[in-house]
């Protein structure tokens, strides 16, 4: 008989209950994915979408609008540029060898790095277990530009990317610097600041999608580029303001010196230069901190309030921020105002003596002798103070006052500029004007005015008697091409007639011809002007003036007006310091530059516009090898900017007739087909050893011809353009004069 066992029923049954167990954990574990899933499955999913979109959502910075001059010559221009990012979890998972080639040729390029820093990122923490920066994105450098970041792409370093992002840049570094200003934090000058809104553009964005299965995709919407503002401003006008300003403030250093070229038909500012200028693309550093040590340690020692209130005067824009008395250029305002009433004709004379006495004080001419009798003519070319006083005691007051207001006086212009002063506290009120103040105002004195206000109201008399709204930006023209936003010239009220504008229009000649204002004649040119010598401040002192010079031209139909201004110079000398030539040379530099032909027969007359031209081809999109040789030919120098050997950008721009001599700058970029190329060094006027050093240091192998000795007097190719390493640079070798003068002991 089979004895019956129980070890196959028990091992069924424990088998059994370990499938139970598996059945009812897995059923539980199902049950709560399939009640999540249905329950909170879109908010999970779309927490978890959301979570991947925000790691990886990155912002594509749009490039802000370019400020161009009224010819299309670049002023601001944003462009792009990189920052170098390293990915410290990327690198270390990198062989030591790609490691090491990494640090150290990023610590090659950018001194600023420092090699143990860099390397201590991707050592492992033995606290942790990991690398002390545990994550994918170290910003290292920023705002390389893009021939520096394709060279380091070349070599393939592992773990750095390179983040594309944009930069302000203004090409011409001061030029128009208080007129453009800059953007620095929140605070925004000048036009920068006027039509910052137009300009910002919309950034764009890259991050990641999902499909309806589920799939990833990369999903960009590109940035919208800000729009391009068209200034009124010409660049070789601006230019020639800023040398008259700069050597002007070179011989009499002033507080401020200024000069500001308009159309007074339109009120379009053509010019606004000022003294205290600065590089824009480094505003927060003066200039003279390079250039004189004493300077710089000054500034060094300054605090923090100290260096900020130096900042804010410096970038103050003068013309339309600062008041002053005008002194006599005020003058033709108050002669216009009695013609336009009628009290006096161009006829009426007066008697001057040399002084007046007005409720019991003696006011003297700057003549002490006196003119004598004068009409209203001789009364401005002559400047007299006796004349223009009874000139204001005719017409009285309260007309006096109407057409100071009417002039724009204590208003402002609505010049768009920020930062505009109307100077309102610092006039008369009606009741304020007796006798005394009615004779000072009538010569310009004990009330303040701007620079734009003045020559606002100047120009009504010579554009027919209307105040026309002055502007600096004619244009804002959006990515498609369209016009944005527009200033037209604006009529803001007429205030004399056209026959009272069409007399002092010409009675005006007479101070260039035979007045105060003799020193800014040009031969074959008529020109209208008022000079003006103004007191300022405290009556104490001696030694507080601001000098004016408004002049206008042609005189029968003005096409320019300038009001150059020297503001508080230092240890003044009446009849030393003069606006004179600053005004003269502008603008004899205008009508040459415009080729306007002489309104009046003279000998000399041809001297400004007989000059050796020549018409500047468009160079865009040229090989800078070509140019910088067909710029030789037409006697033109030239400097290049950038590194390649593709012309971006050029000023003066294509089509401009230009003088032989002139400097064209070349703006360059690198291209495909400049792989493995490299600028070339300028080594003419240095020695053989120099020369040869500079040019194999760059890459380039040397043939010379001449003596040793020597130094170079030409190079091919020229200096600037880019070459293929290994190149052979021809230089010419020339003995110095001195040495051919000076033979050596002996001979």
């Amino acid at each position: 008989m089979m004895k019956k066992t129980t070890t196959g029923i028990k091992a069924n049954g424990k088998f059994a209950f370990i499938l139970f167990v598996f059945m009812a954990v897995f059923t539980t574990v199902f049950g709560r994915i399939v009640y999540l899933k249905a329950v909170h499955g879109e908010e999970y999913e779309a927490a978890a979408k959301n979570q991947q979109i925000n790691r990886y959502d990155a912002v594509i910075a749009a490039n802000r609008g370019s400020i161009l001059d009224r010819n299309e010559q670049v002023l601001a221009i944003s462009t792009a540029v990189y920052n170098v990012v390293l990915d410290p979890l990327v690198l270390a998972e990198n062989k030591e060898a790609e490691q090491e080639k990494t640090l150290t040729t990023l610590c090659q390029k950018f001194p600023e790095l420092d090699y143990a820093t860099l390397k201590g990122y991707i050592t492992e923490n033995p606290t942790t277990g990991k690398i002390n920066l545990p994550n994918h994105w170290k910003y290292l450098v920023k705002e390389i530009d893009r021939s520096l970041k394709e060279e380091l792409e070349e070599m393939k370093l592992k773990g750095v990317y390179y983040e594309k992002t944009t930069k302000r840049s203004y090409p011409l570094k001061t030029l128009g610097c208080h007129l453009l200003g800059f953007i620095r934090g929140d605070a925004q000058w000048g036009i920068e600041g006027k039509y910052g809104d137009y300009m910002v553009g919309t950034p764009g964005r890259s991050f990641i999608l999902y499909d309806g299965a589920d799939g990833v995709s990369y999903q960009d919407y590109p940035a919208k580029d800000g729009d391009t503002v068209i200034t009124t401003i010409d660049y070789t006008i601006q230019q020639y303001a800023e040398e008259a300003v700069a050597e002007t403030a070179a011989k009499w250093p002033s507080e401020h010196i200024a000069s500001i070229v308009m159309d007074p038909n339109t009120g379009e500012v053509i010019a606004l230069a000022e003294s205290n200028p600065f590089d824009l693309n480094q505003p927060g550093t003066p200039l003279q901190t390079k250039t004189d040590p004493a300077f710089k340690t000054a500034w060094e020692a300054k605090s923090s309030k100290e260096q900020m209130d130096y900042l804010n005067n410096m970038w103050k824009n003068f013309s339309i921020s600062s008041t002053y008395e005008p002194g006599s250029i005020y003058k033709p305002l108050v002669a216009a105002a009695a013609l336009e009433e009628g009290v006096i004709t161009p006829q009426t004379t007066f008697y001057c003596g040399g002084s007046i006495d007005v409720s019991g004080t003696p006011i003297h001419c700057h003549l002490r002798t006196g003119h004598g009798t004068v009409n209203v003519k001789d009364i401005l070319a002559q400047s007299c103070n006796v004349g223009i006083i009874q000139i204001a005691q005719k017409l009285g007051a309260e007309k006096v006052y109407r057409y100071q207001m009417e002039f724009g006086f204590g208003k402002k212009t609505g010049i768009d500029l920020p930062g505009e002063e109307d100077a309102s506290k610092v006039l008369h009120s009606l009741s304020g004007i007796g006798p005394t103040e009615l004779a000072t105002i009538s010569f310009g004195q004990t009330f303040n005015c701007t620079t734009i206000q003045i020559i606002s109201a100047f120009s009504a008399l010579i554009n027919g008697g209307n105040i026309m709204k002055p502007y600096v930006v004619s244009q804002v023209i959006d990515p498609n091409g369209d016009v944005a936003y527009e200033n037209k010239p604006e009529v803001v009220r007429q205030v004399i007639s056209k026959e009272t504008s069409d007399y002092l229009r010409v009675a005006l000649k007479a101070t260039v011809e035979e007045g105060t204002g003799k020193k800014i004649q040009i031969p074959g040119y008529s020109i209208g002007c008022k000079t003006g010598t103004a007191e300022q401040g405290s009556r104490d002192r001696d030694d507080l003036w601001t000098l004016t010079h408004m002049a206008y031209f042609p005189a029968e139909n003005p096409k320019y007006i300038i009001l150059s201004v020297i503001h508080l110079p230092e240890a003044y000398v009446d009849g030393v310091q003069s606006t004179a030539p600053m005004t003269k040379a502008l603008m004899e530099k205008i009508i040459k530059y415009k080729n306007l032909e002489p309104t009046e027969k003279t000998q000399n007359a041809s001297s400004l516009t007989t000059k050796a031209t020549v018409k500047l081809p468009d160079y865009v999109g040229s090989s800078a090898y070509d140019v910088v040789s067909d710029l030789d030919g037409k006697e033109l120098t030239y400097k290049v900017v950038g590194t390649g050997n593709t012309i971006t950008n050029q000023v003066p721009k294509g089509g401009t007739q230009v003088e032989k001599g002139s400097e064209i700058i070349l703006y360059v970029e690198k291209s495909e087909k400049d792989a493995g190329s490299a600028s070339v060094p300028n080594v003419v006027g240095k020695t053989y050893e120099e020369a040869t050093a500079a040019l194999k240091k760059a890459g380039f192998e040397v043939v010379f011809e001449g003596e040793t000795d020597g130094v170079v007097s030409s190079q091919n190719p020229k200096y600037g353009v880019s070459a293929a390493k290994g190149t052979e640079i021809k230089i010419q070798l020339t003995k110095k004069e001195e040495d051919k003068k000076n033979p050596t002991q002996g001979e």
